[in-house]
């Protein structure tokens, strides 16, 4: 006799569950990676274009299933609750990428023309915009 399947409430419950006292085989599962997995997928870079041209009209659909209303109730009831956590735990990261963009930012600014008239600002806003396009990642 088959075993009757449980309902959707019941099995995102036990998922939830389990997942509360999953952090020691998770780490676990993460230091027995060999390789890291940024360096795996970029060796794989042209099987990731083809898998994502092949899968391009999925993606239009899902992304076209997702209302403005549920859009906004995730974002205002998931994502805004977890800004300040996820802030704080990126804050290290955050703080070493500006200790390279933020003197970059200020070479550019220097090198700017003048302010003027509009055409004179919209020449210094292309060679601003022309000069942060040569930044690169240190």
């Amino acid at each position: 006799m088959a075993k009757a399947m449980p309902n959707a409430q019941a099995v995102a419950t036990k998922w939830a569950n389990a997942m509360q006292g999953a952090g020691t085989a998770y780490t676990a599962g993460v230091q027995a990676v060999t390789q890291a997995p940024g360096q795996a997928a970029a060796a794989a870079v042209n099987l990731y274009v083809q898998n994502t041209a092949a899968n391009a009209p999925k993606f239009a659909a899902n992304s076209a299933a997702v209302s403005l209303q549920s859009w906004q109730s995730s974002a205002v009831n998931k994502g805004a609750p977890r800004l300040g956590t996820g802030a704080t735990a990126a804050q290290p990261k955050f703080q070493n990428a500006m200790t390279s963009v933020l003197p970059f930012i200020e070479q550019v600014r220097g090198s700017l023309p003048a302010r003027g008239g509009l055409d004179q600002n919209i020449a210094r806003s292309v060679a601003f915009q022309r000069g942060m396009a040569a930044y690169k990642k240190s």
